[in-house]
């Protein structure tokens, strides 16, 4: 759609008249009517709204008073509420639902000329991490139409890696900007917490839950992030990747936050990333846990995430278990799971969170960057909960949740690239996190990593 240019290479295309953002618009639109019914990204469009926008932002590139992401087409998760479009939250419950406001992210990046073209599927509620509800059924992955695209912002990572749009919005509780963007091969950064505003999103937990970015590349993060947390600047361009910054950084590995060991291909692809590092010049530090336990973040995630999300639903909103037949049977199962998790759970989850975000947090005082794996396996096929990992049945969740809970409960800032394929020819994204407030310094950084990996050359996948 894009012929592999990044964002700033549209913007550059659309001043100086050799594209235009009613030319890539049509172009977008096209492939969607093309690709989209296969992999069942995009639940709602605007394409008319859309095709207005984008002939008024050709008039002011014309007039030369362009806006900062003027013409770039994107779509936004369906927790996020869209003024007149519908925004079903991935749920029968809010079927017809059409919002009277954008979210605040949504109208941030409208308000500087990006066209909303329509909303990214979503796991009900944001309440999974394999994207598929009762109303909009299964998002698949575009690497392999057989296989989940992860979630919950699936539609969003699957959109990106179709190429179908530029641009994306996700929403990250435990994970689900991060889990999408590796098992899709596509790029996303959850901000530090509170950087991007939540008003406007679904709320699943209202402590984890974040609002970012997502892309096809490190390097169409930096703008678009620029815009949501406001720190653009008129002027403010893309530096594009530089790999001489790798050197002198430190880079922490840190073995004990891996609780489930990785597939054969996944530590390849994770090692040849720490060897391409210490090439361009970084040193790579091994580091321990500070505590002589071996750390359960998921552990603290799950009593945590579980009681805010059944909170809401019981009482907040009140729609269980009164419109129970309404939900898909598993988020029905997953607030009936999370009634083992009281008061007294939640406040011992609390204390240990805090200890172990200080904990967390201390292992930057040896490096500057920590870089880890995504997940322990790759995406599962879609209907199926588990699969088989070491000679054994190993449920997804528990295979994915304790690489990415760490910056969930720390609200640290994590990006995440596509370092490499597995055997069978399917994405693997490794993670990067930095200290609080480090989100752009991050981008930077990934961007220059993926360039040095060669991710941003190898592609998408052949549909």
């Amino acid at each position: 759609m894009n012929e592999n240019l990044t964002i700033a290479g549209l913007l550059e295309n659309f001043r100086s008249g050799a594209m235009s953002p009613v030319e890539i618009l049509e172009r977008s639109v096209a492939r969607i009517a093309n690709l989209n019914p296969r992999i069942n990204a995009l639940t709602a469009l605007c394409v008319e709204r859309a095709m207005e926008e984008a002939r008024a932002s050709e008039k002011r590139y014309m007039g030369g008073i362009a806006l900062p992401l003027d013409g770039i087409p994107f779509a936004a998760k369906d927790l996020l509420d869209t003024e007149n479009v519908p925004t079903t939250y991935g749920s029968a419950l809010y079927r017809g639902n059409i919002p009277r406001t954008d979210a605040e992210a949504v109208a941030r990046l409208r308000q500087a000329g990006a066209i909303l073209v329509g909303k990214s599927a979503t796991h009900e509620f944001g309440w999974g991490i394999t994207t598929t509800s009762a109303l909009h059924g299964p998002t698949r992955n575009p690497w392999d139409l057989t296989r989940v695209p992860g979630g919950s912002s699936g539609g969003s990572a699957a959109a990106l890696a179709a190429d179908l749009l530029p641009l994306a919005l996700g929403s990250d509780t435990g994970g689900s900007i991060r889990i999408p963007s590796a098992f899709c091969g596509t790029a996303g950064i959850k901000p530090t917490r509170d950087r991007v505003s939540t008003k406007g999103a679904f709320a699943l937990a209202s402590s984890l839950d974040h609002v970012g970015p997502m892309a096809q590349t490190a390097a169409d993060l930096s703008l678009a992030l620029a815009v949501l947390d406001g720190t653009y600047r008129p002027g403010m361009k893309d530096q594009g990747p530089n790999p001489k910054m790798l050197a002198g950084l430190r880079i922490l590995v840190v073995d004990d936050l891996h609780p489930v060991g990785l597939t054969e291909d996944i530590n390849r692809v994770f090692a040849a990333a720490c060897r391409a590092l210490s090439r361009n010049g970084a040193t790579i530090i091994d580091r321990r846990w500070p505590e002589t336990d071996r750390p359960d973040p998921y552990g603290i995630l799950a009593p945590t995430l579980n009681a805010e999300a059944r909170l809401r639903h019981e009482i907040t909103l009140r729609h269980y278990p009164l419109r129970a037949e309404e939900y898909s049977p598993d988020v029905c199962k997953r607030i009936d799971l999370a009634a083992q998790y009281g008061l007294p759970e939640y406040i011992e989850a609390a204390q240990r969170r805090a200890a172990f975000t200080a904990h967390f947090v201390s292992l930057f005082s040896g490096g500057e960057v920590l870089l880890s794996p995504v997940s322990a396996v790759g995406p599962v096929k879609i209907g199926a909960d588990a699969l088989i990992h070491d000679g054994q049945s190993v449920e997804l969740r528990t295979a994915v949740m304790g690489y990415i809970a760490p910056q969930s409960l720390s609200g640290l800032p994590a990006a995440v690239i596509r370092a490499g394929f597995d055997r069978d020819n399917m994405p693997v994204g490794i993670q990067l996190t930095m200290a609080a407030g480090s989100d752009h310094r991050l981008i930077e950084i990934a961007t220059a990593l993926e360039l040095i990996l060669g991710a941003t050359a190898a592609g998408g996948p052949n549909l």
